[in-house]
């Protein structure tokens, strides 16, 4: 080596020490020039929190509450001005020069950290390091491309410069690599359903007109290369011609049709069935609604549209009518063993019709219902019709018939009596003779039944109801 040569290298040496300790010999000048240092009387108030301010901004805070402060460590050279802010504070008590003590904030300078989860290990403690902090990793022999999984302290926190950041590293997950189909020559949609396969993603590129239109003519990246999943694989298609302009031929259009009118009949006061068939006359189409009762039920009470309107034919004609009232129900009385009079007024008090089977005799005298249509206490609704039946009475028969009945059967009873006394027959007197009547007395030929001789008749005449009876006696009897 040259004399020159080395006088030149000793000279740069010394100048670079001598740069480096004017550096730092500044930056403590400028830290301590925010703080006087003079002896103040001790508040009786803790001093106020200043970390994260600026040294200057925190000088001040403190002598606003009659504090005075200490820079204790210097800015690194080659940390930006910026960044610094006050890392940590601590309040000592120091004495004064004349015996007594005061209170002196010491303030230590650094930086607020920054995030550095999921950076690699190379690019983490290059930002720790121009910060003008230590890195200390776990492990301690983590490659320069793991991963920052957790750092100490966190982000956010203040950390006094040259103390240590702890790095705690794992190992990089290796990315899956999958192989680029290939798309050549397929059809757009094909290419994007192997693109989207392959777990990547699909980008089209329109090109101009040319061979194989429709088709992918070229891609990237190429097929086969392995790339990470979610690359974007862009495929250029060539662009089909548009097909040429067609003609249209207007369609003339329709002629408007033709409306045909027709004049609404009156409907009022018409049966349903008579207005839906003069409605059906008219070409229109017939709507009912009932609406409410009425004396006679299916009456149209009204219209519409009005009647002698000129509407469409087909229009729909809406009509009101009326309905059949509701029948009230009432029980059927009791009419068994009651005269006519009073069953009659038992059936026309609750609204019903009175009709009867036989009536009153020739005397004048009433008969009891025997039965009754339909029963009693059976619900009817009101002016239904009660049928009821009287018991038959002989009284009614002609005055004239009675007698001449009786005489007919003495005449009968004698002719019978002389024929079995005749001679040759026993004396002997026998039972009482009864002669019966069959059945009830009307008219025609009665039928006589004898039960033994007798020489002397005698008639006892009885009616009773069904059956009539005459007693012949006997001399032997009497």
């Amino acid at each position: 080596m040259s004399i020159h040569r080395a006088k030149y290298l000793i000279a740069a040496a010394a100048l670079s020490v001598a740069t480096l300790l004017l550096a730092g010999t500044t930056a403590a000048a400028v830290s301590q020039e925010t703080c006087t240092g003079h002896w103040l009387p001790s508040p009786s108030d803790p001093p106020p929190g200043v970390l994260g301010q600026s040294a200057e901004k925190a000088a001040e805070s403190l002598r606003d509450d009659g504090y005075d402060c200490k820079v204790v460590n210097d800015k690194p050279a080659d940390v930006d001005e910026q960044t610094v802010v006050v890392a940590a504070q601590n309040t000592r008590t120091e004495n004064d020069p004349d015996g007594g003590t005061t209170s002196l904030v010491h303030l230590s300078l650094g930086v607020a950290m920054p995030d550095l989860v999921g950076k690699t290990l190379r690019l983490a403690g290059q930002t720790v390091t121009r910060l003008g902090l230590a890195v200390r990793t776990s492990p301690s022999d983590g490659a320069a491309d793991w991963i920052v999984r957790l750092q100490r302290p966190g982000a956010g926190d203040y950390v006094v410069f040259e103390r240590a950041v702890t790095l705690i590293l794992e190992k990089p997950v290796q990315p899956v690599l999958v192989p680029v189909p290939d798309l050549i020559e397929r059809t757009e949609d094909e290419a994007a359903a192997l693109v989207k396969d392959a777990g990547l993603k699909y980008k089209e590129r329109i090109l101009k007109d040319g061979q194989q239109p429709g088709r992918v003519v070229s891609q990237q990246p190429q097929p086969g290369e392995l790339v990470e999943r979610t690359t974007t694989v862009t495929a250029d298609v060539r662009r089909v011609p548009a097909p040429p302009p067609t003609t249209v031929v207007p369609t003339p259009p329709l002629p408007p049709p033709v409306v045909v009118r027709t004049v609404v009949p009156d409907l009022v006061g018409r049966l349903e069935s008579t207005a839906k068939q003069a409605v059906g006359v008219a070409r229109l189409k017939f709507q009912s609604r009932v609406v409410r009762p009425g004396s006679a039920p299916g009456i149209v009470l009204n219209q519409r549209p009005r009647a002698g309107s000129e509407v469409d034919v087909g229009t729909v004609v809406a009509v009101d009518v009326t309905r059949a009232p509701k029948p009230k129900l009432v029980p059927v009385p009791d009419l068994l063993n009651r005269s006519e009079d009073e069953a009659r007024g038992a059936v026309e008090g609750v609204e019903l019709i009175f009709d009867l089977i036989g009536g009153r005799d020739a005397s004048g005298r009433d008969r009891q219902v025997i039965s009754q249509q339909p029963r009693a206490g059976e619900l009817v609704p009101t002016g239904a019709t009660v049928t009821v039946e009287f018991a038959a009475d002989e009284s009614n028969w002609p005055s004239w018939l009675v007698p001449l009945l009786l005489g007919t059967a003495v005449l009968a009873a004698g002719t019978i009596s002389r024929i079995r006394h005749r001679p040759g027959r026993d004396p002997k007197p026998k039972p009482v003779p009864q002669i019966h009547v069959a059945e009830r007395l009307t008219l025609g030929i009665p039928q006589l039944h004898e039960s033994g001789p007798a020489h002397r008749i005698r008639i006892n005449a009885r009616l009773e109801r069904g059956r009539q009876s005459l007693q012949e006696k006997s001399d032997e009897h009497q």
